[in-house]
């Protein structure tokens, strides 16, 4: 099974701990679907994801100079495919997905705590495309200071939309709000 199989309906990205952002992708089943590595030392906060077999799919990272984290999703060539941004203000957890030519593809709107998103469609929120949940929550309210690892669960509502995207947007949501 490959990482954007359309059968995959959940994803389980479950970061190890002391890989800085790093770690594994699941099926429902439990089977490893993909890889995230980030490049450990990178100003960037370089993460590469990647098939089991470690062929490279795609790259996200940090811009350096914003008065906003905004995070470039690119092929493994360096072609810029999408880019996230988050809003200037904003008063819930809020990320703006845009494509190459800097249209607005995908909005995550999430609550004050941050832990759950659902990415709809900028011009209609009743066209949710997948819900981002942080499974490991409560940790992070009780157990700060161990919190070395998050662990996420996307869901895949509309089939069509292009799994490669909602997976690189919730590595920039996880980047943006808890990995700082």
């Amino acid at each position: 099974m490959t990482l954007f199989d359309q059968s995959i309906e959940y994803y389980v990205l479950h970061e190890k701990a002391w890989k800085f952002g790093g770690g594994e992708i699941y099926d429902p089943q439990g089977n490893k679907v993909g890889l995230m590595k980030r490049k450990l030392i990178s100003m960037r906060a370089e993460i590469r994801l990647e098939e089991v077999d470690e062929t490279p799919v795609c790259l996200i990272h940090k811009k350096l100079m914003s008065a906003r984290p905004i995070y470039d999703v690119k092929t493994p060539d360096g072609e810029l495919i999408g880019r996230g941004k988050r809003p200037l203000i904003a008063f819930r957890g809020s990320v703006d997905m845009y494509d190459a030519d800097d249209n607005m593809i995908y909005k995550a709107q999430g609550g004050v705590t941050k832990w759950n998103f659902r990415i709809t469609d900028p011009k209609d929120k009743k066209k949710v495309y997948a819900e981002i949940k942080k499974a490991d929550k409560w940790r992070d309210v009780f157990a700060p200071m161990f919190n070395f690892k998050d662990r996420y669960v996307i869901h895949i509502l509309d089939p069509d939309a292009p799994r490669m995207m909602l997976l690189a947007y919730a590595i920039i949501i996880d980047n943006v709000y808890h990995d700082k």
